[in-house]
């Protein structure tokens, strides 16, 4: 929810600043059956590299490390990038960047996968999709992930649905539930193939 007296933060690089204690506390993970199916469907290895863009605190970065994998993370948001960069201390093998999903830094061809857990929804994707290009392999793999809350299993949650859209005066906007498949279609290209998990449920889409 925003505050009357302040103005909301529409640059999505600069609007979860405040809110990076949250993310940590409350955000939650993802299913490491993520990485069973890129193991079987997608060729993933201990050797392949990973850019994880707009990796946040980390939380999907983790899979990808625990599973012996380089990971380069890019962050545009300074907080964000420095609590995962606490949280994945532990990993030799990640890097994290200042960067964003439209001007990564990375070189070209260099990365086997490349994966946005959480943060599709805000990138440019004209931009992106340009930017991907170039630093994808040859025969690599877009990997996206989201959590996807329930909202209308039960009475609570459907009234707290009807909360955020009542007084979250940007949640319409910003709703990653407009990624829908005409979305992913016009920016892949075609129709990728699909993989749900059910608990919690994570859509992931390659190309």
């Amino acid at each position: 929810m925003t505050s009357p007296t302040k103005p909301l933060e529409t640059d999505p690089t600069k609007r979860f600043s405040s809110r990076v204690e949250n993310y940590v506390r409350f955000r939650p993970g993802y299913p490491k059956e993520i990485i069973t199916l890129l193991k079987s469907e997608c060729g993933l290895n201990p050797r392949s590299i990973i850019a994880d863009i707009g990796f946040g605190t980390g939380k999907l970065t983790e899979l990808f490390l625990e599973n012996g994998n380089a990971v380069f993370g890019v962050e545009p948001n300074r907080e964000m990038r420095e609590a995962g960069e606490r949280f994945l201390k532990k990993f030799p093998t990640f890097t994290s960047l200042a960067a964003t999903a439209e001007d990564t830094a990375l070189p070209d061809a260099s990365a086997d996968f490349i994966a946005a857990g959480q943060a599709f929804h805000w990138f440019d994707r004209e931009r992106c999709r340009k930017e991907f290009a170039r630093i994808l392999k040859p025969a690599g793999w877009i990997v996206l992930v989201w959590n996807d809350r329930k909202t209308e299993t039960t009475p609570f949650l459907i009234a707290y649905e009807n909360l955020l859209k009542t007084y979250a005066t940007d949640y319409s906007k910003v709703d990653h539930k407009q990624i829908d498949d005409d979305v992913v279609r016009e920016f892949f290209g075609y129709s990728p193939a699909k993989r749900l998990f059910r608990a919690p449920r994570n859509l992931i889409l390659k190309a």
